[in-house]
């Protein structure tokens, strides 16, 4: 008897398209495998607010707002709506936040000397260096803050590490967990 060639090696005019049709699909998910893709970063992105120095934002709802390397020196952001907003990097210096809510804000490596949070809420709010350089904190709710546990000790240390928020009810010197 003579050997036959095995089924699947042999090609018939018919499969040839088949197969020309399955490189094409089989390439196109190839390179959607290892072509540049967009990537989406927590960290990067275009900020909402780049240069607002001295400008007033009092009252406003700036929720969830990206402030990330804005020049926001002396802006006034009183009884803001700040919930969530990110504040990375920005130089914030002699701003007032008087009364404002920062509950989830970034403050992460801002620069804040001179700045005012009296009154302010920070729960929960992401803090970093920089925070002892605030003007003012009488009254502000720090409840379950990221502060360094350094920083955290300079706070406590401040005459103006006192009162209880007029929004929250929090004492200033529990919500910081000073001894």
């Amino acid at each position: 008897p003579r050997h036959q060639p095995h089924k699947l090696l042999q090609m018939s005019a018919d499969s040839k398209p088949r197969i020309q049709q399955s490189f094409v699909v089989l390439a196109a998910v190839a390179s959607l495998l290892v072509s540049p893709m967009p990537s989406y970063s927590v960290s990067g992105g275009i900020a909402d607010f780049v240069d607002v120095v001295g400008q007033d934002f009092s009252g406003q709802d700036l929720k969830k707002k990206d402030f990330s390397g804005a020049k926001a020196k002396g802006a006034k952001l009183v009884k803001a709506k700040l919930q969530g907003a990110r504040f990375f990097k920005s130089d914030l210096q002699d701003a007032d936040f008087t009364g404002a809510d920062l509950t989830t804000a970034s403050l992460e490596d801002a620069k804040l000397s001179g700045v005012v949070l009296k009154d302010a809420v920070l729960r929960n709010a992401y803090t970093g260096l920089g925070l002892d350089k605030v003007k003012d904190i009488t009254n502000a709710d720090f409840t379950d803050a990221l502060v360094r546990p350094d920083i955290q000790a300079k706070l406590c240390d401040r005459p103006d590490a006192t009162g209880t928020n007029p929004k929250t009810g929090a004492d200033t010197r529990e919500s910081l967990q000073c001894p």
